[in-house]
């Protein structure tokens, strides 16, 4: 019971009372039988633990709380580098793939990038307003899988979640190896570390993102706003010298040594306009990450886009426009060979000026960092399908940052696989770039289609033929690029695709199978307590296993108490009632936490209400969901194993496991 004990105030015959909690220092009463872990309750308790707090500290910061997301959203000035940045990234070397394909066929061919560069700007530009539809009819985030999965059925959404996902990782192999690209074509003694110096890119990417979304921004920004302003002084003065006749030639040297001659083709054609087309990768990252901008969220998403267009616009035709002009050649077969944007910034600037300089570091600068678009939106998607039973659940669950560590992490991880396997080649991963986003293109705006024609609201048929333009011109897209570039690498991505598709549909079905088995049945009957003692079930969803354990705990002592941790408050109050529903009698102790901490809480309420009557003896039972094939260990969180590790040993607690399995 809790003590009181008066206070003399300051004036005469004023007399207040403290009443003393014992919970206060760990949790906050929010109402009866429920409770908000504070910070303080998944405090490290060991020195091991305590000195692992703080490297944590150091390299991610404090714990944020739940409330405090919020106060993450981003304003348009850092959203823009943050879900721009692998878009922006693409005019490093988007014309420079299409030249590189076009040189089989001779330097007289490069008379076809500025016109293949306009047809990817008139692309641009219809996606471009086609998402701006998806952002405002789903403005709680429109990714491609969510409009897929709602208007067009599961498979349609996991074709598209799926070749998302293999974007996102090529994004970030790609992005950063061209971004080291384009640092050894100014400094050519690093050529030999480039790999490594590419995974240790990747996992700084990965550290500043494992802080939050919003100090993330706030340290991109710079460096592409850098790049931005960079790309505009050059195309400004190149276009200039160039209408003066002022505009001096590249001097290249073996530029074109190595690659094979044949004619110029329709097939050539189509294959150097795939290439480039992969300069509108990342457009879709505006819609997928609406709920992370500030409030207006869907006004603020569409004007973002709008400007992240117009920049890309821009600095794409100037780019491909100064490359043709200023004689800049494709660097060939030669691996270490100086890159179109090098050859072009060169000329304009003077070849070892300042500007450069900044603008090759601003390159490699903005290619790293356009890793950081995947890293917004590959943990984002990965939560959306773990939430949706696709994915395992530890996908689901924000760090103590508010970031999806386990996205984050198998990101960065992959990633490195594959530029390891490819030996940091950035125009060997070009070949597999490309169709992933353009399938989730024609997915989603196919989806805003049928969207509209079901909702026919206020302007729809405006809207469905914006989508549906914009559905047509990226399916012919992916078409010209599955045929064109069938033979770089693009058939591995029509055999990935289904291999996720089939994974996650697997997933979904065990997800679903133990949902049958564990189910709890309106019909269960239970028995009087046996023994006088006081009895905690740990309980992190309702289920078969749950239930076993209060039958258990009914029998061994009077008062039972399901005890269940909740990130979600909402979701608490839903397991409480329906604990109540189908369980009445037993008494349910809701403890949110804010943190998103799930053990220490847990015991830390054992620990403090323990305290309230020290002579009695708490026997603290852990329902235990026995897995029945090697996979189900990666698919359900290990909770137990560190409750049950946090309280053997200890007088005042019995720990005792309450094992299930589905079909018993």
């Amino acid at each position: 019971m809790a003590d009181q004990r008066p206070l003399q105030g300051r004036k005469l015959g004023d007399r207040r009372v403290i009443v003393d909690r014992p919970h206060a220092r760990y949790f906050r009463y929010l109402g009866p039988g429920v409770l908000e872990a504070k910070l303080e309750a998944q405090a490290p308790r060991t020195a091991q633990q305590r000195r692992m707090a703080t490297i944590r500290g150091i390299l991610f910061g404090r714990p944020l709380s739940s409330a405090a997301d919020l106060t993450e959203r981003l304003p348009k000035w850092k959203a823009l580098p943050v879900f721009s940045s692998d878009v922006m990234s693409s005019v490093a070397y988007g014309t420079g793939a299409m030249m590189l394909t076009l040189a089989v066929a001779g330097q007289d061919s490069f008379k076809y990038v500025l016109p293949l560069s306009l047809i990817v700007v008139t692309l641009l530009v219809i996606v471009t307003f086609s998402y701006r539809q998806t952002i405002r009819a789903y403005p709680n985030g429109g990714g491609s899988y969510i409009v897929a999965h709602a208007n067009l059925g599961v498979l349609a959404g996991l074709t598209a979640a799926a070749s998302l996902l293999t974007d996102y990782v090529l994004t970030v192999a790609v992005s950063v190896s061209s971004g080291i690209q384009a640092l050894y074509s100014a400094f050519p003694a690093i050529y030999d570390w480039r790999v490594h110096l590419i995974a240790l890119s990747i996992l700084l990417v990965m550290v500043v993102n494992l802080r939050g979304l919003r100090e993330s921004g706030t340290l991109f920004a710079s460096p592409t706003y850098i790049f931005i302003g960079s790309m505009l002084l050059m195309i400004a003065i190149g276009v200039i010298r160039s209408a003066t006749g002022q505009l001096p030639q590249v001097d290249h040297v073996e530029q074109l040594s190595g690659i094979p001659v044949e004619g110029l083709g329709l097939f050539l054609v189509c294959r150097a306009f795939a290439d480039g087309c992969s300069a509108m990768t990342g457009t879709e990252a505006v819609a997928n990450g609406v709920p992370a901008f500030k409030p207006v969220e869907w006004k603020n998403a569409q004007q973002t886009m709008i400007i992240m267009a117009t920049l890309l616009a821009i600095m794409f035709l100037g780019t491909s426009y100064l490359a043709v002009n200023v004689g800049a050649h494709p660097a060939g077969v030669k691996a270490a060979g100086e890159t179109v944007l090098s050859q072009v910034g060169r000329t304009v600037f003077g070849n070892g000026s300042l500007m450069y300089y900044v603008l090759s570091i601003s390159t490699m600068g903005i290619l790293v960092l356009a890793a950081q678009t995947s890293f917004a939106d590959f943990p984002r998607l990965s939560s959306i399908l773990a939430r949706d039973g696709f994915f395992p659940r530890q996908f689901a669950l924000r760090g103590e940052r508010l970031a999806f560590n386990s996205g984050i992490v198998v990101l960065a991880l992959v990633s490195i696989v594959l530029v390891v396997l490819y030996n940091g080649s950035a125009d060997a991963l070009i070949g597999l770039y490309a169709i992933g986003v353009f399938t989730s293109f024609t997915l989603s705006q196919s989806g805003m289609v049928r969207h509209w024609f079901g909702e026919r609201g206020s302007g729809w048929r405006r809207s469905a033929l914006i989508n549906g333009v914009g559905a047509t011109a990226t399916a012919i897209v992916v078409v010209v690029i599955g045929f064109s570039k069938f033979d770089q690498g693009v058939w591995m991505i029509i055999i990935v695709v289904p291999v996720l598709i089939s994974l996650m549909l697997f997933i979904k079905h065990e997800y679903a199978m133990e949902g049958l088995g564990l189910d709890v049945e309106p019909d269960v009957v239970f028995g009087p307590p046996h023994r006088r003692q006081r009895v905690v079930v740990a309980a992190q969803a309702m289920s078969r296993a749950v239930v076993q354990a209060v039958k258990v705990g009914e029998t061994m002592g009077e008062e039972v108490q399901l005890v269940h941790v909740t990130i979600d408050p909402v979701e608490g109050e839903r397991f409480r009632e329906r604990v109540e529903r189908q369980l009445p009698g037993v008494r349910v102790v809701l403890v949110e936490s804010p943190y998103r901490a799930l053990v220490r809480p847990f015991v830390r309420y054992l620990e403090v209400s323990q305290a309230e009557d020290p002579s009695r003896l708490t026997v603290v039972l852990l329902p235990e969901h026995l897995p029945r094939h090697w996979w189900d260990r990666l698919l359900y969180n290990q909770n137990v194993h560190r409750i049950r590790a946090a309280l053997v040993g200890r007088k005042e607690f019995v720990v005792l496991e309450t094992p299930y399995r589905r079909g018993t």
